[in-house]
């Protein structure tokens, strides 16, 4: 992808990330007038990277990513995506994506435009609230880093809060997705794909 940016004139990749949590702070550094984002990122995927910087700066998103599902598709135009483009079209179509996106136009790979409601006149869907919806931004950072098999020791470490709270932040997840095991909340989080099996 950094070969097919590089290649437009006028464009510089400034910077890259291979953790979510990584992606985040260099976006939140260097302010770049656009993200390229992968959905199955360690430590915070690109949906919760993509609510994050939607909360705090103005910046254009554009999600890369193997995943055809409709949900996921939803999710992430919801989470504040301006573009959705499947990785199998990334060769042919990034750069056209990116011209759309900076010039305030949505972009969504044709394969996933009716999952997008861009096939769909207005009013005909409603848009749903996953569980997850449900959940605090931090408490879907404690999931996800559960979820990759992290303890609360190390959950507080990473984010910078006590053991105690990365307990009650776990124990809030569980009971508002009514899970009773970490076994099912990882297979929560595969199925919902917040982590990749």
């Amino acid at each position: 992808m950094r070969t097919i940016l590089s290649s437009e004139p006028g464009w510089d990749v400034c910077g890259e990330a291979t953790t979510g949590r990584e992606a985040l702070a260099l976006a939140l550094e260097l302010k770049p007038d656009l993200v390229v984002l992968d959905l199955a990122l360690p430590e915070m995927n690109g949906i919760e990277v993509t609510r994050q910087l939607r909360r705090t700066l103005p910046v254009a998103i554009v999600i890369v990513t193997m995943h055809e599902s409709d949900d996921v598709v939803k999710d992430a135009m919801e989470a504040g995506a301006n573009g959705y483009v499947l990785k199998a079209d990334a060769g042919r179509t990034l750069k056209d994506a990116v011209h759309a996106i900076l010039s305030r136009e949505a972009f969504v790979s044709e394969r996933v435009r009716g999952a997008a409601g861009l096939d769909v006149p207005p009013g005909l869907t409603k848009p749903r609230q996953p569980k997850s919806g449900r959940l605090t931004a931090r408490e879907r950072e404690v999931l996800q880093l559960l979820a990759e098999g992290q303890a609360n020791k190390q959950i507080a470490s990473t984010l910078g809060i006590t053991t105690k709270t990365a307990e009650t932040h776990r124990a809030r997840i569980m009971a508002k997705l009514e899970l009773h095991s970490i076994t099912e909340l990882v297979r929560y989080a595969i199925r919902n794909r917040i982590i990749e099996p």
